[in-house]
């Protein structure tokens, strides 16, 4: 689904630091609401001005959207102007594994085994459909738990 930047920016609350999720070398996620209600996370991208950039973004989420595995986020839209790149995910309440290490309280155990098993065979399989079973193949090159997300 392509979304007006005007729809992600009234869900953004237009970008406000209040609602920035996560930050990397791409750029800042933000938490938004759509008009329907349901919670996203939106990636906006860094500015970067290369010959041939619009085409190469619309490639990459045409890429993006055809990988469909239950270990992966599913893209639910974008948004292209000339100023900005924004990818439309669902958000997950649960947050990343770095965080659920880092920001659990002092008296919680972290991640019982049981928990981490799961999540590194989830993990493992989804790294497997992309290598191995998608077309075209696509390499994630950021495999880290702050990008491990956790659903329930």
């Amino acid at each position: 689904k392509r979304f007006s930047l005007r729809e992600l920016q009234v869900a953004t609350d237009s970008f406000s630091n209040k609602n920035i999720l996560g930050r990397g070398g791409f750029g800042k996620v933000y938490k938004g609401r759509l008009a329907d209600g349901s919670l996203v996370a939106v990636k906006r991208l860094k500015e970067e001005r290369t010959p041939g950039g619009e085409l190469q973004f619309q490639t990459e989420v045409e890429m993006i959207s055809m990988a469909v595995h239950r270990n992966l986020l599913r893209l639910r839209g974008f948004c292209m102007t000339p100023t900005e790149r924004l990818l439309v995910y669902p958000y997950m309440a649960n947050g990343s594994v770095a965080s659920c290490l880092r920001e659990r309280p002092p008296n919680q155990p972290p991640l019982d085994w049981p928990t981490r098993k799961r999540i590194a065979l989830g993990s493992a399989r989804g790294l497997s459909y992309l290598h191995d079973h998608c077309d075209p193949k696509i390499i994630h090159r950021d495999v880290k738990a702050a990008n491990i997300l956790l659903d329930e």
